[in-house]
């Protein structure tokens, strides 16, 4: 289960156009529910000095900004696919780790570059979806987990509900194209690939169902009509 080869590097292909623009646009065409259900994931958390984390598919390091903020020692990986995502983190970053240890690594989901049972905490935003394996990138979440350590997703599911998932298809499908252009300055807008990637996505309820075949699924809540997702789970 999870996106095939070809369409998975469309997907990071349009990735790394986005980066310039990247949260500018996501914020409007959620409606600021991308950054707002950031704060609830890391609400979720429990982050304490000392730790590990791994921020997987870290992007230009919007989530591990809030981690950042719970943390004063310990360590932060931050692993992508892009270079360009990597080197938009590592500046977004630097100024504020403090005595947090920053380590960047280019990889993917399904093969990360740590040791098994390294990681107290593994925490994911938006990415997830986009896997080629998404059991093999959960079974990889689990190996570099230490026992009980916590899985932290926030994800853009199917809402449960038909008619939802019709509303939030439509909207991106002809929506968010709209909007995403002038801001990112050109009519082909990499935001275009949200839609054909949203008809493929599992529902919310699909969604945690998978995460609780590799984890104790203890936390999940939902956002507009159910289309964001966030769970904490922990590894037994």
């Amino acid at each position: 289960m999870g996106l095939e080869d070809g369409t998975w590097r469309e997907i990071i292909s349009a990735l790394d156009r986005t980066v310039r623009k990247y949260e500018t646009v996501n914020r409007i065409v959620t409606l600021g529910y991308s950054e707002r259900m950031r704060r609830v994931l890391a609400g979720m958390a429990v982050l304490e000095d000392g730790m590990t984390v791994l921020d997987a598919g870290c992007g230009p390091g919007n989530m591990s900004i809030h981690v950042l903020r719970k943390m004063r020692r310990g360590r932060l990986y931050c692993l992508d696919p892009l270079p360009s995502m990597l080197k938009a983190a590592f500046d977004n970053l630097r100024a504020m780790a403090g005595e947090v240890r920053l380590g960047f690594l280019e990889g993917t989901f399904e093969s990360i570059p740590l040791p098994a049972s390294s990681v107290d905490v593994v925490i994911t935003a938006y990415a997830l979806r986009d896997a080629r394996d998404l059991y093999g990138a959960l079974s990889e979440f689990r190996r570099v987990l230490k026992p009980g350590g916590q899985l932290l997703v926030l994800d853009l599911v199917r809402p449960d509900s038909r008619l939802f998932a019709w509303l939030v298809g439509l909207y991106l499908r002809t929506l968010v194209p709209l909007i995403s252009a002038p801001i990112y300055g050109s009519l082909d807008t990499p935001w275009k690939a949200l839609y054909p990637t949203f008809k493929g996505m599992l529902t919310a309820s699909e969604f945690v169902e998978a995460i609780g075949e590799e984890f104790e699924v203890v936390r999940v809540r939902r956002a507009l009509l159910g289309t964001f997702v966030a769970v904490k789970a922990m590894r037994p």
